[in-house]
């Protein structure tokens, strides 16, 4: 039925639930924080490397001008 990872994922589900249902409610709003925070990282560095790209096009672009501009003197 179930396979590897998710079975493991099952249990520990299973176990926190019986053994510690007083502590859910605190548990899924870490888990919220956690990935809220892991996707603004992710979009962070997303823009990040969006920047980098955008200008290391414009300092080629820049070059290949520079480089028609000596061509045609």
């Amino acid at each position: 039925m179930f396979s590897g990872f998710w079975s493991w994922v099952l249990v520990i589900v299973l176990v926190v639930a019986v053994f510690q249902a007083d502590k859910l409610p605190g548990f899924v709003n870490f888990i919220k924080k956690f990935t809220k925070e892991g996707l603004d990282a992710a979009k962070q560095g997303a823009k990040n490397v969006e920047e980098k790209i955008a200008k290391v096009k414009a300092e080629k672009e820049k070059k290949n001008e520079n480089d028609d501009d000596s061509d045609n003197a």
